[in-house]
């Protein structure tokens, strides 16, 4: 079997579909998250194609380094987040070729039933009251977890702490005392802000503490772990295996959060699962949006034993989650706040043509 062509086509509802075509009739999906699809573009005109086209697509590991890495005939490497896009295509190529779901190719589900967490952000531009409001919305489709973003990024910092703190308290309050809670900083304190804050948010019974400090600040966030009992997050800003090493090694979070595609795609985000095992932390991964790229997700999720915390879940990340499901002739969306992975080949999902087609720019 050989790789045929890429395409990516950018839909008038907003995501980017990648398909890889085989001369067998297989076609792999993947989707290009927030990534500018122009750069895209220019990366699978000048990187992606010539390392692949023509090329055997059930080697998945061996194409992730062909493309992170370069050749000696081609020596222009891409990123983990593009050799993330194609790598998530191929295995769900693997996994048709097989007759077999990725989850069963990367060892065996675990679970095939997997809680979601309804995630809810842009904190920073909200009242208190219209979070409480945005959170119960989910409570209203089953969801029984939960996030509050307060999406202030790295260059925010401690803008206003004690509003985030009553944004916390007001939804603890509207959800009870024994909902799952989770609070996400998005990289916006400073060590001693995260130190106060986290103290805080152990009194209100959150379940996890994200992202207090900016990615590079790996001493300061060592010295925020060390100082709380609330357990702290992180990862989804980070690209690979070795950057998680480092994290841990200088950092040391409680809990690790790559994100699918920015990791690396699935041959990368399992080996950072498997970095997690060794040095016994918990993984919650990075990857909110409804589609392809959290279904890619939920199968290596799904075949992490001590993986027991809820997946994230979010309908703030483009169309509604019903309009991306209409993409696919199968279900795709959660039911109750739950997401059943099923045993259909690879990642389960086959485009509905005449939907696709009507929604492709240019077609």
């Amino acid at each position: 079997m050989r790789i045929t062509e890429i395409r990516a086509d950018t839909l008038s509802i907003g995501p980017t579909i990648v398909r890889i075509f085989t001369d067998k009739g297989l076609v792999g999906l993947s989707e290009l998250g927030w990534h500018d699809p122009a750069i895209f573009h220019a990366h699978l005109e000048r990187v992606i194609r010539p390392q692949l086209i023509g090329h055997e697509p059930l080697q998945p590991g061996r194409h992730w380094e062909r493309l992170v890495g370069g050749t000696p005939e081609l020596p222009y490497p891409t990123s983990t987040a593009f050799a993330g896009v194609i790598d998530i295509a191929l295995w769900d190529i693997v996994g048709q070729a097989a007759g077999l779901p990725i989850h069963a190719l990367l060892g065996g589900a675990a679970r095939t039933e997997i809680p979601l967490y309804w995630s809810v952000g842009a904190g920073f531009g909200k009242t208190p009251g219209q979070m409480v409001a945005d959170v119960l919305r989910g409570r209203e489709q089953g969801f029984g977890a939960f996030k509050i973003r307060m999406d202030w990024g790295p260059t925010r910092q401690d803008v206003d702490p004690p509003r985030d703190l009553e944004m916390a308290r007001q939804v603890r309050q509207a959800l009870g005392p024994d909902a799952w809670l989770g609070f996400d900083a998005n990289r916006g304190y400073s060590v001693g802000t995260a130190i106060r804050q986290g103290r805080e948010l152990e009194r209100l019974g959150v379940a996890h503490f994200e992202e207090p400090l900016p990615e590079h600040d790996m001493t300061g966030l060592r010295e925020v772990c060390r100082a709380l009992d609330v357990p702290v997050s992180t990862g989804e800003q980070l690209r690979d295996r070795w950057a998680f090493r480092d994290l841990i090694e200088l950092a040391d979070p409680d809990i690790l959060q790559p994100d699918i595609l920015d990791a690396g795609g699935l041959s990368e985000v399992v080996r950072i699962f498997q970095l997690a095992e060794v040095h016994g932390k918990p993984v919650m991964p990075h990857s909110p949006a409804a589609g392809i790229l959290s279904v890619a997700s939920l199968h290596a999720y799904a075949t992490v034993p001590s993986a027991v915390r809820p997946h994230e879940y979010s309908a703030e990340f483009g169309p509604p989650p019903e309009r991306i499901a209409e993409l696919f002739r199968e279900p795709a969306l959660p039911d109750g706040g739950m997401f059943r992975l099923s045993d259909r080949p690879g990642l389960g999902l086959t485009l509905d043509a005449g939907v696709f087609d009507r929604l492709r720019l240019g077609a």
